[in-house]
Order: structure tokens, then C-alpha cells, then sequence
């Protein structure tokens, strides 16, 4: 399509999400469509069908420990039946109202392609319903490897009926998922690493020019990573007390340390009992409402310390070392994609091994720039080939 031609792009994921990374993805998206459609509106459609940030949930709370321990058969039923309700009581009306005069549909980035209690499988497939007929490019989306039945049926009516012109996934992971899974020719598919690696540029205003914490410690619910989790055998621990514990070891070596999360419900909950403890550490709790926050915060950090996906990633961005902590797939592909394995931990390590690879890494680092660019020129070369 012709520059001139190209009046509207929209962006569909779940850029509203309190888990902020979501939203420092389709802020980067945005920047990069911008890049070669300088006149284009770019717009966001969220599926869960929020309207903005700082939405309530039930995660985080007790209606959500409620519904994990639920048997997944009535977990994916709860949610089929919410996201039906949503849709003909407001999302359809709204959604056909952004899609009706876009030029362009983006469906991505992030885990989109993954079913956890069938609930981006239904989310995909009600939209699916408004785009025949529309031009849709899937870009740098994850997909995962763990699907149910219905979960596959559902991804694959999306696919039939939205018909994307073109496909990529963010790994060589999920590029094969996709392939296996929806079979999806194997050569039809590319690989465009995550646009948050451009967060930089995306979010260049935002960036702090101090470096006021030594470390960062992006808290997260370890129970809500392993009922999220690819991995079949994954084991959780006592979340606040293994970060309360990480925090003291490197404060005790004389260390200013940064509590923060990733926005989400269930990881602010966490870093709310290790701050209302009696012997609370005397270090900075921080939890950010919007994507510029996020980045904002880890620019201020020398180096972090989280499970969270985008947390490693916008910090590898922003060329700040990070030690991260395998939980899922998606995060093991991430450094092997950067080539950093040898930072990436097991989803509850010994606090010990872990705090001296951390201050290892804090007096002797030495990113890799010139990988950071080739990753960054390879995003935004992909993205404006298949847009």
C-alpha cells in the first residue's frame, strides 16, 4: 500500500494491561509504524476490552486464589463465558467502531498465541469475527507450545476468518509452534525479535540521566508465573520472602536497591507484604501506572534483577545489564536470542549464588552493543517489510 494511501493503523493486543510490558510493546509498535507512515493515525485496540490504564481486576485478590484452584475444564469455561458476555454487552460495538476505518490490522506483539483457560483463544476469535475482509499482518507475536483442544480450535478459526497477509513470530520457538500447531507453512513464516527492544527510541523523553539504584528487583507473583508457565514441572516458592531476602543480602554489601514491579495485580500484592512487613527493608518500593513509567524506572537502575519477560527486555534495550529468572520458554528464547544464557537463573535460585552473580555482573559489565543494534535494526526492518 502507498504511503499516501495509509490514513489508519491499528494495533490490536492488550496494550492497556497492568502488566506494563504489554504496553511498552505497542508503544514500540507504534513508534516503528510511524517510522514509515509518518501521516498515519496509529490507534490501539485492546481485546480484553479495556479503555485505558488502571482497570480493576480480579487478579491479585482472593477471587483470583480462588479461581486458580479451580479445575481447568470450569477455569476455561468462567473465562469462554466472560469474554461472550463482554463482547455483546460492549466490546463488538467498540471494536467494530475502531476496525471499520483502519487501513491496517496489527495483531501483536506479546504471548497472544497462548491458552490459559482458553483466554486469548477467545479474545482472538470474537475479534476475528469483525476483520474478514480487512488487510492483517500478525507481527512478532510469542506462541506457545501448551494448548488444549478448544484452545487450537479457537486460534484456528481466528486464523480463517482475520486470513493475515503476512506472519512473524518474535522466536524461532514460536515460528515452529505456530507451523506445528496451526500449520502454518514453515516458509510463510518470519521471525521479528520483540519491538520492545526499541524502547529507547519509543521512549527516549522518558529516560532518567541518574542512576539512582545500584539494582533493581522486579517483584513477581512466582505463583501466578507457574500456573502461566509452559513448563510442566515448574516449582514456586515464598515469593516475598525470597525477594525480601535477595534485597537484604545487597543492601548488606552496601547496595541501593529498587523494589518495582511490572504493574501487574498479583506481582503488586507481593511487593505490598514484603513492604508492610514489621522488619521491612529500608529500600524504595515502586510500582509504575503506565509503560513510561516502567521504562523510566529501570533507565534510573545500573542493573536488574526479574522473572518478568519485558523487564529483561526493556532493560537489554536500554543497554542495562539484567539477571533473569527462567520461568517460562519465552524467557529462556529471549537470551538465547541475545546470546546471555549465562545470566539467566532458575525460577527460584539459592539467594546466595544468585546475589554474587548479581554484584558480579554490577562491577564488571560490559553489554554488547553492537548485538543491541544489529536486534534493533533487525526489528524495525522487519516490521516495515510486512507492513
Amino acid at each position: 500500500m502507498l504511503d499516501s494511501q495509509m490514513k489508519k493503523i491499528l494495533i490490536c493486543a492488550v496494550p492497556f494491561s497492568d502488566n506494563l510490558g504489554d504496553g511498552v510493546i505497542a508503544a514500540s509498535l507504534a513508534h516503528i509504524a510511524g517510522l514509515k507512515y509518518p501521516q498515519a493515525r496509529v490507534e490501539f485496540l485492546d481485546i480484553a476490552g479495556r479503555l485505558g490504564f488502571e482497570e480493576e481486576n480480579l487478579r491479585g485478590g482472593g477471587a483470583f486464589r480462588l479461581f486458580a484452584k479451580l479445575p481447568s475444564l470450569i477455569r476455561s469455561v468462567i473465562v469462554f463465558l466472560y469474554c461472550l458476555k463482554g463482547y455483546f454487552l460492549g466490546w463488538r460495538k467498540n471494536w467494530k467502531a475502531a476496525v471499520d476505518d483502519a487501513d491496517l490490522i496489527v495483531i501483536g506483539g506479546g504471548q497472544l498465541f497462548c491458552d490459559v483457560a482458553l483466554n486469548f483463544p477467545a479474545k482472538l476469535f470474537l475479534l476475528s469475527r469483525l476483520l474478514r475482509g480487512k488487510k492483517v499482518v500478525i507481527l512478532s507475536v510469542g506462541v506457545t507450545a501448551k494448548w488444549s483442544f478448544l484452545g487450537r480450535f479457537l486460534v484456528g478459526r481466528f486464523l480463517k476468518n482475520a486470513r493475515p497477509a503476512f506472519y512473524a513470530t518474535r522466536d524461532q520457538e514460536s515460528a515452529s509452534n505456530l507451523h506445528n500447531y496451526f500449520r502454518i507453512p514453515r516458509s510463510d513464516i518470519q521471525v521479528v525479535p520483540d519491538p520492545a527492544l526499541i524502547c529507547a527510541d519509543a521512549f527516549s523523553e522518558e529516560l532518567s540521566p541518574e542512576k539512582n539504584w545500584d539494582i533493581g528487583i522486579c517483584v513477581s507473583s512466582l505463583d501466578a508465573l507457574v500456573m502461566n508457565s509452559e513448563y510442566e514441572s515448574s516449582n514456586s516458592t515464598q515469593s516475598a520472602k525470597f525477594f525480601a531476602t535477595l534485597a537484604e543480602s545487597l543492601r548488606a554489601e552496601g547496595k541501593r536497591v529498587l523494589y518495582f514491579t511490572n504493574g501487574a495485580s498479583e506481582d503488586n500484592k507481593v511487593l505490598e507484604e514484603i513492604s508492610s512487613a514489621s522488619d521491612a527493608p529500608k529500600s524504595i518500593f515502586l510500582v509504575p501506572r503506565h509503560p513510561d513509567e516502567l521504562v523510566a524506572l529501570i533507565s534510573a537502575c545500573s542493573c536488574i534483577v526479574a522473572h518478568r519477560l519485558h523487564a529483561n527486555i526493556v532493560a537489554y534495550g536500554l543497554n542495562i545489564p539484567s539477571i533473569g529468572m527462567n520461568w517460562d520458554k519465552k524467557v529462556e528464547s529471549f537470551f538465547e536470542l541475545t546470546g546471555r544464557k549465562r545470566y539467566l537463573f532458575d525460577l527460584s535460585p539459592r539467594v546466595e549464588k544468585l546475589g554474587t552473580s548479581v554484584l558480579g555482573l554490577l562491577d564488571d559489565r560490559h553489554p554488547d552493543r553492537k548485538a543491541l543494534d544489529a536486534l534493533r535494526s533487525q526489528v524495525v526492518a522487519g516490521i516495515h517489510a510486512l507492513i
